[in-house]
């Protein structure tokens, strides 16, 4: 893969958009009945994994430069820990989702793999507060990007 380290900032804002919306559309859509919502959950959870693999590996590919700044080297840790746990959490997010699809003919199935979306992804969501957190930290902090 090519390195895509410069690109870290940009990727990180899609992750951020498409995850904090496709998790609160995912929780709307359990208790409101309108149409459009479930599919934009579906659509903004999916999305949001794949931001959440090449932040994590751009991340990764950053992480020198930014661990050389003096005193940085524990922030910059902590924030990959919390970057890579989100990723994993959302990639968990997005079978659940697949899941959800694949069983559209069983309701009862379907229904149970959505509330695994979304109490999955409160808990993605949570990660990726922090992750972002700790990058702006990094950001305002150390001059780390």
């Amino acid at each position: 893969m090519p390195n895509i380290a410069s690109f870290h900032p940009q990727i990180v804002h899609f992750i951020v958009v498409l995850g904090f919306i496709g998790v609160g559309l995912r929780l709307l859509s359990l208790v409101v009945k309108l149409e459009w919502i479930r599919p934009a959950a579906t659509l903004a959870l999916l999305a949001a994994a794949v931001p959440g693999v090449l932040a994590a590996r751009s991340g990764d590919q950053a992480h020198g430069p930014a661990e050389r700044v003096p005193g940085a080297r524990p922030a910059v840790e902590e924030h990959e820990e919390l970057g890579e746990r989100a990723r994993n959490l959302f990639l968990l997010v997005a079978g659940f989702e697949i899941l959800a699809l694949a069983m559209r003919s069983k309701e009862k199935v379907r229904r149970l793999a959505l509330i695994g979306s979304a109490a999955t992804g409160v808990v993605a969501a949570f990660f990726l507060f922090e992750a972002a957190e700790h990058g702006g930290e990094l950001v305002y902090s150390y001059a780390g990007g």
